[in-house]
């Protein structure tokens, strides 16, 4: 071997153990991704989504007001946090980058009145750990922060196999 080969040899044996050891588990959707992730409520307070899952599993509906499915999907929603009150925690989880004035406008406007949080996404930390790239995404996790389920997209069609589905892991 030649010394450049060697001292190849020992950077990788140096930084292999490095990189384990500093760089953060990546699985989407776990709860050592998520410790740390900060919302804003619609007041603009933030909260630890980590503290969310205490009690409950919890369902995470990333989705926009500018996103025609997304407002589309707002009466299932609301039909299953009724459906599972005891069981479940809802949370609308809105993209950052908008005006929180112009969420408020459209929650406060909206019929009937949307009955669960209403969150606001400020550092896209959580929209990261959910890989979420398309509006709107439904995701279960239970009381660790663990994904139980996801599902993209809204069609009215698709309501009872999502509710069968998430109904299951109830």
């Amino acid at each position: 071997m030649n010394r450049n080969q060697i001292l190849l040899i020992i950077i990788l044996f140096i930084t292999v153990p490095l990189i384990w050891f500093f760089v953060p588990e990546s699985n989407p959707g776990t709860m050592r991704s998520l410790e740390g992730v900060t919302l804003s409520n619609l007041n603009g307070e933030k909260f630890r989504i980590s503290s969310i899952f205490a009690n409950k599993k919890t369902l995470l509906v990333f989705w926009s007001i500018t996103c025609g499915s997304c407002i589309e999907e707002i009466p299932f929603i609301m039909k299953l946090q009724n459906q599972f009150r005891d069981k479940i925690t809802v949370i609308g989880v809105h993209p950052a980058g908008f005006p929180l004035k112009k969420i408020q406008k459209f929650v406060r406007k909206y019929t009937p009145p949307i009955t669960y949080l209403i969150a606001v996404d400020d550092e896209s930390r959580l929209s990261q750990s959910f890989e979420v790239s398309v509006l709107p995404k439904v995701v279960l996790v239970d009381e660790r922060g663990r994904q139980l389920y996801s599902h993209v997209g809204y069609e009215e069609s698709m309501e009872k196999e999502v509710e069968a589905s998430i109904l299951k892991l109830l």
